[in-house]
Formats: C-alpha cells, structure tokens, sequence
C-alpha cells in the first residue's frame, strides 16, 4: 500500500470569536438568499461540571480538553460563574480555542475540512502600522493545537488551514462584496475617493479602523481600540438595576442581556419595566462612543462615510433608533444589516473573494493500492 495525495480546496469559514459573543459565517444559500450563520456565547466554566439537558440521555453536556486543561460550556445555565473573557492574551488562550472549536462544532461542522478565518482588533492586529505578524501566527498556532471533546456530542472541524485579519478590514469587505463575489458599486466610489471609517461596537472592545483610500492599508493614527466594549454597558445596567430594586448582588449577564432586549425585568416573579434604565445607560455609553471617535478623527468631516458594526450597535439600533446614531458622526453613515455578524460574514468573504482558491488548499494524503 502505498500513500499519494491529492489536492483538497477547505470549505471556508468566518469567525468573529468576541469575548461576549462569538458568530460564525459559514457559507451563502443563494436559494434562499440568505447567509448561513451560528451564534455561540462565549460563556464557559474551568474543568468538568454535570450538565443535565432536557430531551437527552447526556448528563456531561459540552466538555473539551485542550493542552491539559478541561472546559465545560455554560450552554443555558445563566447563574453559572462562567470564566471572563476580558483577560489579556485571551485570542491565543486554551479557553478561546474550546469556545472556537465548540462553535464550528454547533455550526454542524463537525469532520469538515476547513479554511477559518477569524480577526483581531486594530491594536492587537497592528503594530507601529504594520501587521503584527508575531500575534498573528501566535494566534494561527493556538487554534491549530489540538481539542478533544469529552463525552458524548457532535464531532469536531478540522481546521486545516488559517487566516487572520483586521477586524474592521473584515466589516469593510463585508459592505464591499455582495454574496456572489461582485463589488457594490455604489461603496466602491467611494472608498476610491475618501476615507471610511469603520466603528466596531463590540464585546469587550469599542473598535476604530479608518479605511485608506483603495482599500490600501488603515490610517494608523485614525485607528484604534479602547476597552469600552458592551460589556462595559451591560455592567452599567446591572449595577443600576441592583442599586434601584435594592438588591444583594447584581443581576446575572444572561439575564441583563434580555433586560435590554425586552426593556422589562423579572424580579422576585413579577415583569417590571426597566425602559428607563437600560435607555439611560444606552445613551450614555453613546457619549462615550462620541468621545473615542472625536479622540481619534475629530468631526470626520474628511471622512466619506462610517460604518457600524458589532453586537453594540444592533443593541442600540434596537433600543434608540437609527437616528441615535447621528450623536456619533453627523455625516454619511452606514449602518451593516445583522450588524453583528458584519465582522464574520467580512471574513468570509475574505476567504471566498481575496484569497485565491490555491490559497486555500491543502494536499490531502490518499491510500492507493
């Protein structure tokens, strides 16, 4: 028996692996028009906990083991004392490459070949305006190392090969490319032109890329990453829950974050209304949105336009308006349909329509008689 092998081009993949949040674009379903997404909280535990889930026979739940440490995802049990994300070095930690691995798997990856892209922020990806490549490749060397799932569950992807990029060029490609690969015109003049600047509402970062003209690189001193992510709003609106209703502790993260969805509250079992909390807290964290980009671009007025992405700005999309954000830049602005998936589906389409189909192949070994 001898070994040959042949080509293999990687079905691609596009992760967004956020500190609150990790979303993943996985492909076009040009029948139905519409992008194939997951949607992962990055939410999970140090070593092995029972989890019983109604409707199967599994009591051990979501459990891997990377490099000698184990990990339980939290899944729905929201009093749970999850692991926070907003740790240093958390893009080439063991519990980022659980949580990437767990999301591919839910994707219903599992045993697929793939190409992954996933990004980083301006100032992790950059440094003194020119790629990071030492954090890359640290990046690119962590999720390659080796997780086993613990239990019974779905099977894994096999991520065979890799890419990373800025996050705010991934949103960017995202308004550049349509699904099928062609370019938006309309975007394409004006990038030709002037400027975009980019603003990433994120987890656990608030995210600014200005766009050069071309797509030719960013202005690194236009650019950067301050650590007032949603996190940081969601925190505001638990602390004043707990201060208005006279509670021991603050409410949990889960049960936060639905407070800002619906605007009402459980509490001791009864729905009260929280509108006025989670609105006061929305437009102050807009304030201090307005404050980072004046920091960085001033009025923007050599700007062409700017771009809204992220969980951030869906969450007050939802809660104020579009309008709300004219606080931010009073000129042309952009605001990415399913903003939070902008980053994921930008990477995808990196990986779909800027890398060539070589760049994304493998030499898979074969058995021949």
């Amino acid at each position: 028996m001898s070994i040959i092998s042949q080509t293999e081009t990687l079905m691609v993949v596009g992760q967004d692996d956020g500190h609150d949040t990790l979303k993943t674009c996985f492909g076009w379903d040009s029948e139905n028009q519409k992008y194939m997404y997951g949607y992962n909280k990055a939410r999970a535990i140090e070593g092995l906990q029972q989890v019983m889930s109604v409707g199967t026979d599994s009591t051990t739940g979501s459990a891997y083991e990377t490099e000698d440490r184990r990990f339980t995802i939290a899944g729905s049990q929201n009093l749970l004392r999850t692991l926070d994300t907003r740790m240093d070095g958390y893009p080439i930690s063991d519990l980022n490459r659980t949580l990437v691995n767990h999301a591919l798997s839910e994707c219903g990856l599992g045993d697929k070949t793939i190409y992954l892209i996933t990004g980083l922020p301006v100032d992790q990806y950059y440094k003194n305006g020119a790629p990071n490549q030492t954090f890359i490749n640290q990046k690119i060397d962590s999720l390659a190392k080796p997780v086993k799932r613990i239990g019974k569950g779905l099977s894994l992807a096999r991520i065979l090969g890799q890419s990373v990029i800025s996050e705010g060029i991934a949103a960017f490609y995202d308004v550049l490319f349509q699904p099928d690969g062609k370019l938006d015109a309309a975007i394409e003049q004006l990038i030709s032109r002037r400027p975009i600047g980019v603003m990433d509402l994120g987890g656990k970062t608030l995210d600014m890329a200005v766009i050069a003209e071309n797509v030719s690189s960013v202005y690194n001193d236009r650019s950067g990453t301050t650590n007032v992510g949603v996190l940081h709003l969601l925190d505001k609106v638990a602390v004043r829950i707990k201060s208005e209703y006279e509670l021991n502790a603050n409410p949990p993260l889960p049960f936060v974050e639905e407070a800002c969805r619906t605007k009402k509250y459980e509490l001791f079992g009864e729905i009260v209304d929280v509108t006025h909390i989670i609105e006061t807290a929305c437009k102050e964290y807009l304030e201090m949105v307005r404050n980072y980009f004046v920091s960085k671009c001033g009025d923007g007025s050599d700007l062409g336009a700017v771009l809204f992405v992220g969980g951030g700005t869906e969450l007050i999309l939802s809660i104020l308006g579009v309008d709300a954000f004219a606080s931010i830049y009073k000129g042309k602005r952009i605001i990415a349909p399913e903003a939070a998936y902008a980053n994921s589906r930008g990477m995808w389409k990196y990986g779909m329509f800027v890398l060539t189909a070589s760049e994304r192949a493998v030499s898979v070994p074969t058995k021949a008689a």
